[in-house]
């Protein structure tokens, strides 16, 4: 499943629409958009996107790559999108590192999941190691380039 019917089913089941065609008219769009998407013969724009994810509370920077990585017409394109996610995603987790909320660490955990846990284990050490840096000094690390 695409990225794409997975923030649908969210903004569906959320907003407790009995179809695609009710959920189509609540984001101004046309049922048969909403039968494209579904059968990934297209992929919402930015405003849709960010309609679905404002009524669930889900973040736009989160989604909106993965979906436009599915849209990415070549391998190359699509690497580019799934680092701008990846990048999304550390962004949150320093949020989490910096906040120590709960229900932030839970939604990361979700956001990370989502994701299919596409962040390299490399990518992934080396924020934890700025974040380690960051909380014990109370400051990011101002190392000269």
């Amino acid at each position: 499943m695409n990225a794409a019917n997975k923030l649908l089913d969210k903004y569906i089941e959320t907003c407790k629409h009995a179809s695609d065609s009710a959920a189509a008219r609540a984001l101004k769009v046309q049922p048969s958009a909403v039968n494209n998407w579904r059968h990934e013969r297209a992929h919402p724009d930015a405003e849709s996107v960010a309609r679905m994810c404002e009524a669930t509370g889900e973040s736009i920077a989160h989604w909106l790559p993965l979906i436009e990585a599915d849209r990415a017409r070549n391998p190359e394109a699509r690497k580019v999108w799934l680092r701008l996610a990846q990048a999304a995603a550390c962004v949150a987790l320093m949020f989490v590192a910096t906040t120590k909320n709960a229900s932030a660490a839970q939604y990361l955990h979700a956001t990370a999941q989502s994701a299919e846990n596409v962040t390299s284990i490399h990518y992934a050490q080396s924020m934890m190691a700025l974040m380690r840096d960051r909380t014990r000094t109370g400051r990011p690390d101002r190392r000269r380039t």
